[in-house]
């Protein structure tokens, strides 16, 4: 590895932990700061939902820019961090604002335009994908992930220092700012955002220019490459082995909203916990997440299924879904009782996420009809998710979340029955997925039955000694070709990347790791990438000795 792309990495990593860092110190205090300005609960909920509302909306920007300007990264991120500092200056802003409407939308929109500038920065994935060789980008994906957890734990120390932040600076002689533990967050956020930039320009190296042609272009045939229409794409999300993961993705991130929007309003009204208290969980959290984590290396690395990941995952949040609901209650509440269930969601949340993505990838995979469309379908997976992250948040605070007021001896639970649909959906996904298995009736590769004999009857080995573009393989090759390009491509690789990750309120979990399935098949489009380029470059040499004769 080249030392500029070593050097870089360093500023990733610097970037990483400051990010984690400021997130648990944002994440916690935002409800105490809506409140302070006058907002209430609904307030916080959408507030919430417009970060990933912005990102969603950036994101496809930000990537097309990517793609424009060569491979070029210091502009883009430039202009991201530009977008977090006004939307930081925003955020504290709104504490000087008259209360109630115009305080309460300050930090909506500051937090909007915070989200914006979070789009720009997911560009650090698409900065791995194209600048690390392809056998080294899960190294190095897996160690940013660590960097990014033990960011997290470091949170709550300097949550601590914010807490004790209370001053006023004059303006004039007769009017002076107040600084607190919830405006003074937003200035801390836009020094963030001031340093990670001085850092990343100076430190960041745009990625060396490829040296090679996709595979497509370089077969340079006049049919151009075979992509599924909107018909093929309809028609295949139709298929059950195909819709059911994305069905399981959405539920699975709606249920974690829960979680990353509930805890810090139920723990400040039961437990009485300051941001501080609340942030500390997030610590205990991230030691949970990296535990779950290794754990599911370890099943992958013995082969277990992913039938079995995602049966266990979502068993867990049966589990976790009713004791929320039971033992979340004003009476009885404890830090254990309500720490319990959020330790269990981020345990398990690694068993679900990879193995759920795994069974994706081989539906999709194993359907020719659709080859030239994989990177569409991984955005389909990921927007999945990000629908569940905007409809999630207004959603818990409008009818899980209960008013303090109405909490009462005679009624103590801090949630409403509608808190119930987090065990009432796992069990049905619980439903969904034995039907697959066993009414459906999947192999032992995942395929369903017709799937796994179109798979087995549509492999070709093209013969070395011939051209490589026959008329009668022609369909198969090419779609092969294009299948390949799509997924060693930065769109797919950052997609892919990102549909494992989940961060809701300071609460961020994040998996590097693959199941065996998937890397397995990652192994296998390698090898047959590389065997492409072998093949095209004998075609080549064929070529030139043809124009010599």
């Amino acid at each position: 590895m080249e030392r500029s792309i070593q050097i870089s990495l360093v500023a990733f990593m610097l970037f990483y932990v400051l990010e984690n860092v400021i997130s648990t110190i944002t994440g916690p205090s935002l409800i105490f700061y809506i409140v302070s300005v006058g907002g209430t609960n609904e307030d916080y909920g959408l507030t919430t939902s417009s970060v990933c509302l912005g990102m969603t909306l950036m994101m496809f920007y930000f990537g097309k820019w990517v793609d424009s300007n060569g491979n070029k990264y210091q502009a883009p991120l430039r202009f991201a961090f530009i977008l977090g500092i006004i939307g930081s200056i925003i955020y504290f802003v709104a504490s000087i604002l008259p209360t109630g409407f115009w305080g309460v939308n300050a930090i909506l929109v500051g937090r909007f335009v915070q989200g914006m500038g979070a789009a720009g920065k997911t560009l650090t994935k698409s900065w791995i994908a194209t600048a690390v060789p392809h056998e080294q980008q899960k190294t190095v994906f897996a160690a940013v992930s660590m960097i990014a957890i033990a960011g997290q734990a470091i949170g709550p120390l300097m949550n601590t220092l914010v807490a004790e932040i209370d001053m006023e600076i004059p303006i004039t002689s007769s009017y002076s700012i107040s600084l607190n533990p919830y405006n003074s967050v937003g200035l801390l956020v836009a020094f963030n955002e001031v340093l990670i930039w001085v850092i990343i320009a100076l430190f960041l190296q745009d990625p060396p220019p490829k040296k090679e042609k996709s595979l497509s272009s370089a077969t340079g045939e006049d049919e151009p490459a075979t992509e599924a229409g909107m018909y093929d794409i309809l028609n295949a999300l139709m298929h059950f082995d195909i819709f059911f993961p994305l069905v399981q993705r959405f539920v699975l991130i709606f249920n974690f909203v829960l979680y990353g929007v509930a805890m810090s309003p139920v723990a400040a009204n039961m437990l009485n916990w300051s941001p501080v208290e609340i942030s500390n969980l997030s610590a205990v959290q991230s030691v949970f997440s990296f535990v779950g984590m290794g754990t599911t290396l370890v099943l992958s690395l013995i082969k277990t299924s992913d039938f079995v990941m995602i049966l266990v995952g979502n068993g867990f949040f049966v589990l976790a879904g009713i004791s929320t609901y039971l033992d979340w209650r004003a009476d009885t509440a404890t830090a254990i009782t309500f720490s319990i269930p959020l330790v269990l969601i981020t345990f398990v949340y690694p068993f679900t996420s990879p193995a759920n993505q795994s069974s994706f990838n081989k539906a999709v995979f194993s359907r020719p009809e659709i080859a030239g469309s994989i990177g569409v379908l991984q955005s389909i997976y990921v927007q999945a998710a990000t629908i569940a992250g905007i409809v999630g948040p207004p959603f818990v605070t409008s009818y899980v979340l209960r008013d303090p007021k109405d909490i009462t001896l005679s009624s103590p639970y801090a949630l409403s029955p509608w808190a119930l649909y987090v065990p009432i959906s796992s069990f049905l996904l619980i439903l969904g997925l034995l039907y697959e298995e066993f009414v459906l009736g999947k192999n032992e590769l995942g395929l369903l039955p017709d799937k796994a004999k179109e798979a087995t009857e549509d492999e070709v080995s093209p013969d070395e000694t011939s051209k490589l573009v026959t008329d009668k393989k022609r369909k198969s090759t090419r779609r092969s070709v294009v299948e390949i390009d799509q997924v060693f491509s930065r769109e797919y690789e950052v997609n892919r990347r990102m549909s494992s990750e989940i961060s809701i309120n300071g609460i961020g979990i994040v998996n590097p790791f693959e199941t065996a399935n998937d890397a397995e098949l990652m192994k296998k489009l390698s090898h047959d990438k590389r065997e492409w380029e072998h093949l095209l470059a004998l075609n080549e040499e064929v070529d030139d000795m043809e124009m010599e004769e």
